[in-house]
């Protein structure tokens, strides 16, 4: 076994003997100047492996760089996908409460208009009915709700409080006095101007300038009534109160439903 090794060995040694010999030989039969040529191709072709190989290098941290940012931007769509879709999620909620309200203000809205109508239907009646004073200011008033009622673009939340400030201007009415200055073409002795006295909703009265006529508006017979000339002093004492040009005091006036000639009415 030795001795094949041995054998083996020493081939190998004289096949790299013969191969070195040969190498040697071309490189003498090729001369200095082909060694050089050669050499010259191998270091040009090294060069343009290395450039090819800094080329490759650059393009692959680019393809690198680029994979990265979209990854990046593959991470953000995702985000962003997710955000959209909590967003829509609870949009759909939203639109869910919305149609409910939307719902109900419909039947709101069936059930209140034909309320207002009701209201405005009242108020009218109390307007034709009452003491007839501020009646310009008062049928404007009413003019200005009914065309807010008929206005289809209106919103009903308006029209309900249209209504019912004017509602709360009627009801005001029976807590305050008023006097104004008119002109009358009833009074006894020809037309001219009246005092008139608004004392709430207890009783309207009217005095003439010249305090030659006292009058009082009767509703239950929707009409103007003389009073006894003694009660002027009663009626002017009482609107002196009322423009606070007096201490308050009792006073009477003809306050009774009836209070006609010869007829006295309730201390005040």
């Amino acid at each position: 076994m030795k001795g094949n090794g041995m054998i083996k060995n020493k081939g190998m040694q004289f096949f790299l003997c013969l191969i070195l010999a040969a190498s040697t030989a071309l490189c003498r039969a090729a001369g200095p100047e082909e060694v050089h040529k050669n050499l010259e191709i191998s270091v040009n072709r090294s060069s343009k492996a290395g450039i090819e190989t800094k080329k490759w290098t650059e393009e692959r941290e680019l393809l690198i760089q680029e994979l990265q940012d979209l990854e990046l931007k593959d991470a953000w769509i995702q985000f962003q996908v997710e955000r959209t879709q909590r967003y829509l999620l609870s949009e759909e909620k939203n639109i869910a409460v919305l149609q409910e309200n939307l719902a109900q203000a419909g039947k709101t809205q069936n059930t209140l208009a034909p309320f207002l109508e009701v209201l405005y239907l009242d108020l009218e009646n109390h307007v034709r009915s009452d003491l007839p004073f501020a009646g310009e200011e008062r049928n404007r008033r009413l003019a200005f709700i009914r065309a807010s009622l008929d206005d289809p673009d209106a919103r009903l939340s308006d029209k309900f409080g249209r209504l019912l400030d004017a509602i709360q201007i009627e009801s005001d009415y029976g807590y305050s006095v008023d006097i104004a200055q008119a002109v009358v073409e009833d009074m006894k002795g020809g037309p001219g101007q009246v005092f008139v006295f608004r004392l709430g909703r207890l009783g309207l009265f009217r005095l003439s300038e010249a305090d030659s006529h006292f009058q009082k508006y009767t509703r239950s017979m929707g009409e103007w009534q003389e009073i006894f000339k003694p009660d002027i002093g009663e009626l002017k004492k009482a609107m002196e109160i009322a423009r606070k040009k007096r201490v308050t005091t009792v006073v009477e006036l003809p306050l009774g439903s009836h209070a006609g000639q010869g007829e006295r009415g309730g201390g005040i």
